[in-house]
């Protein structure tokens, strides 16, 4: 092979890995679609955002019942292995902690597959709907700006917000939240 045959093959080569890469950053999705500007977020120190979503049995329920109680609320779906992961250690704190946290878990999936998945794996605390239909996403609402999940917040006995999580929530942080409602 000739150097001029050798040199017009590297070049091509190389031409084509860089116009691979530029392709593979034009189609390259972030996890989780960013919310459209103005969308309202809350974070650490905001107050609670109203809201009313439907329980299983499609009854709708105003997130008003529960003000005067430190809230748990955890984002969640039937499809996501850490939401499941997770939700023992919720049912349990939901059940018996002394600090009166009640756990309420927003599915973010259609109400049929919800009612499916807890006839296998049952929780005592309420749970919402907020899948299909929900004329507002309530998680970008509270903070979840990536859509990740599991999504949970803390929320004081005076609906101030005192903790966001992003993922995953161990039973290390699962302790530290109930200190901090207990103080």
């Amino acid at each position: 092979m000739s150097p001029k045959s050798l040199l017009l093959i590297l070049a091509l080569a190389l031409f084509g890995g860089l116009a691979g890469l530029w392709v593979g950053g034009l189609v390259h999705q972030p996890q989780g679609t960013p919310p459209p500007p103005g969308t309202p977020m809350l974070a650490v120190g905001d107050s609670a955002s109203d809201f009313q979503l439907p329980d299983l049995q499609g009854q709708p329920q105003a997130f008003t019942q529960w003000h005067g109680k430190p809230i748990l609320l955890n984002f969640w779906a039937t499809w996501c292995p850490p939401c499941i992961e997770e939700m023992p250690m919720l049912d349990a704190a939901h059940r018996a902690d002394g600090s009166g946290l009640t756990v309420i878990g927003v599915a973010l999936d259609e109400g049929g597959e919800v009612q499916k998945f807890l006839a296998k794996n049952p929780v005592r605390y309420p749970i919402l709907l907020a899948g299909e239909g929900a004329e507002v996403d309530l998680s970008t609402t509270y903070g979840n700006a990536k859509s990740v999940l599991p999504y949970s917040v803390l929320i004081g006995r005076d609906g101030q917000i005192l903790a966001q999580k992003f993922g995953l929530l161990r039973e290390r942080d699962l302790d530290a939240w109930q200190a901090m409602i207990r103080e």
